[in-house]
């Protein structure tokens, strides 16, 4: 299930021209290359899409906090949270809902998901 967020802060955090028009889904990387508890940035029809592993689960969801625009792929996720290296925002994978505002100024914003599936053991991500 993808979660919306305002069309003008989409475009800023990945670029307008890299949403296709009719999403498909397009292979992402082998579902072997991903140990549970992790996460990890793909480029996804050049779209970067991070991908975590919760449980044998995939989620995908926007690479970049939508605070600093920090890269959370490659962070390690517990209990389904990814936590943003930068202000710790933490974030549930499952369904892109923040669940912890940045440090500081308590900026406040889901992440965008994308549906994910796995055919013959390699995860695919619709873009």
């Amino acid at each position: 299930m993808s979660r919306s967020i305002g069309h003008a802060a989409l475009a800023r955090q990945i670029g307008a021209d890299k949403i296709s028009a009719m999403p498909q889904f397009y292979d992402a990387l082998p579902a072997d290359y991903l140990a549970p508890g992790e996460s990890m940035t793909v480029s996804v029809d050049e779209f970067p899409v991070a991908i975590a592993n919760v449980n044998g689960e995939f989620f995908a969801f926007q690479n970049m906090c939508p605070h600093q625009a920090t890269s959370l792929g490659g962070r390690p996720v517990k209990d389904c949270i990814i936590t943003c290296s930068q202000h710790s925002s933490q974030y549930d994978v499952t369904t892109g809902k923040c669940v912890k505002p940045a440090e500081g100024d308590g900026f406040n914003q889901d992440l965008r998901t994308f549906e994910v599936e796995v055919v013959d053991d390699v995860i695919r991500v619709k873009i």
